[in-house]
């Protein structure tokens, strides 16, 4: 049996409608060089005892792709001359036989039929050894496949997260921003209002002093005065910046 005729059958034979049509697709690119008369007759020799209704209620199975391998092309390259070769060899073997020592052609055929046979034995190994192989690379590469898209996954939702958090810092410090600049600007204008009256009342002291028309207990009790307006204001500056040391902390 040729490989040809082995791999129309293993499409036949399977349940899987994939593999079946990687098998058929195999077999004919084996059968390019061939003509109508030499596929049919690869074809027919491969339907024998081969049952054609393809009824089956089970769902595909995982996809197989055959596809064969540099160093398994050289291989079944080698097989097929060799298997050829031993053929000829037959033919030959048959031929002589017809005209010499029918019990030495007989024993030459026998092992000539013996060794196509283990030839033949060693391909279907081959084949199938190669067929598991291709059905566990891809079984492994989809595994990997799937668990990089879950890890696609999580980082996606991981990174929404992240994200959320981040608007949500950043609108809560703009609120912090708008509230230290508000007190800011509050106490920047009550210091403004007050060095305005100490302003006002060192002018009447001075205008007081130069018209020397006070008496000594007005002079102390303005200068009571100011000096409880330069309390309130040293104590307004250290207020301001006590404040304005706890924004710049905070932000």
């Amino acid at each position: 049996m040729s490989l040809v005729q082995n791999l129309i059958k293993k499409a036949f034979a399977t349940a899987n409608a994939n593999e079946a049509a990687s098998f058929l697709a195999s077999a004919c690119n084996r059968m390019k060089s061939h003509n109508k008369e030499q596929i049919q007759a690869e074809v027919s020799a491969a339907l024998v005892n081969v049952n054609l209704v393809r009824i089956s209620e089970k769902p595909p199975q995982t996809r197989t792709v055959y596809q064969d391998s540099p160093e398994t092309l050289r291989r079944l390259q080698e097989a097929e001359s060799l298997s050829a070769s031993l053929l000829a060899q037959l033919r030959e073997a048959q031929q002589r036989a017809a005209q010499g020592d029918i019990a030495e052609a007989t024993t030459r055929l026998n092992r000539y039929e013996k060794q196509v046979t283990e030839l033949q034995k060693a391909l279907n190994i081959s084949q199938e050894m190669h067929l598991k192989e291709s059905a566990l690379v891809r079984s492994v590469m989809q595994r990997e496949i799937d668990e990089l898209k879950s890890l696609l996954n999580r980082q996606k939702e991981s990174g929404s997260g992240l994200t959320e958090t981040h608007q949500r810092e950043k609108a809560e410090l703009h609120q912090r921003l708008e509230a230290a600049d508000e007190l800011i600007k509050t106490q920047q204008e009550a210091r403004y209002k007050a060095e305005a009256e100490v302003t006002l009342l060192q002018e009447k002291l001075d205008n007081l002093r130069a018209d020397n028309h006070y008496s000594f207990e007005q002079c102390e009790t303005l200068n009571a005065r100011l000096t409880k307006t330069i309390d309130e204001l040293l104590a307004t500056r250290n207020t301001l910046s006590a404040h304005f040391g706890h924004w710049l902390t905070n932000k």
